[in-house]
């Protein structure tokens, strides 16, 4: 027992001799040091976290289908002698010197008529299936058949009222109303499909001003499926 306190007391001097020579060092050397200077010095060393390493994982970039879309075309189509050629793929008027053997067109429009670049209009795919009793946003998918072409008979898209894409209300208007319900869905002349709603037949379709520019929307589906 007696060896026991003799122990301690040794160890216990030496602790307040260290302590005494902190001060000291301190005192002399360095200024003098507060509590919480030698409180520090006496607290044991933490160990401090390791961080975890750092990772560089590469996020996948997930692209959204990017949806078709809707655009919005005015043709001039007021001279009575010359027809005026559009294109699904260019989204513009097009220049054809030979229409019946030019398949870069796929539309032609001359006042209330419209003719496609197929059958004895043109050397392409161009036909057209009419739907009726619908809208535009409801028609979401080319139908498989039905299509017409051109023929000596008739326009794939009749231009005679009621039966094609507009109606003519007769005296004393004499207007060109283009059917809201009627939805076109169009083959271009290299088979690419499009579905196509006549909005209107005025410069001033407000007013029924200036006849002869046709308004149509349209979507045109280049890869060649059904969907729109």
């Amino acid at each position: 027992m007696e060896n026991i306190r003799s122990f301690v007391n040794q160890h216990a001097t030496a602790f307040l001799m260290l302590i005494l020579g902190v001060v000291i060092l301190f005192s002399f050397g360095c200024g003098p040091v507060d509590e919480e200077d030698i409180e520090q010095l006496l607290q044991p060393e933490e160990a401090t976290d390791t961080p975890p390493p750092m990772t560089t994982e590469t996020e996948a970039t997930i692209e959204e289908p990017v949806g078709l879309e809707t655009l919005t075309f005015t043709i001039d189509a007021t001279n009575r002698e010359e027809w005026v050629y559009f294109s699904f793929a260019t989204g513009d008027v097009v220049e054809v010197e030979d229409a019946e053997n030019s398949e870069a067109w796929d539309i032609g429009f001359q006042r209330t008529q419209i003719k496609l670049n197929g059958g004895i209009s043109g050397p392409g795919m161009g036909s057209a299936v009419m739907l009726t009793e619908t809208t535009f946003e409801a028609v979401t998918a080319a139908p498989a058949d039905g299509y017409r072409e051109d023929t000596e008979d008739t326009l794939a898209i009749v231009p005679q009222s009621e039966k094609g894409w507009y109606i003519y209300t007769g005296p004393p208007t004499h207007w060109i109303l283009p059917l809201e319900d009627r939805v076109f869905v169009i083959k271009a002349a290299d088979g690419t499909l499009a579905k196509v709603q006549f909005v209107g037949y005025y410069k001033d379709n407000v007013n029924k001003e200036d006849s002869g520019f046709v308004t149509f929307e349209y979507v045109h589906q280049p890869d060649g499926s059904q969907n729109f």
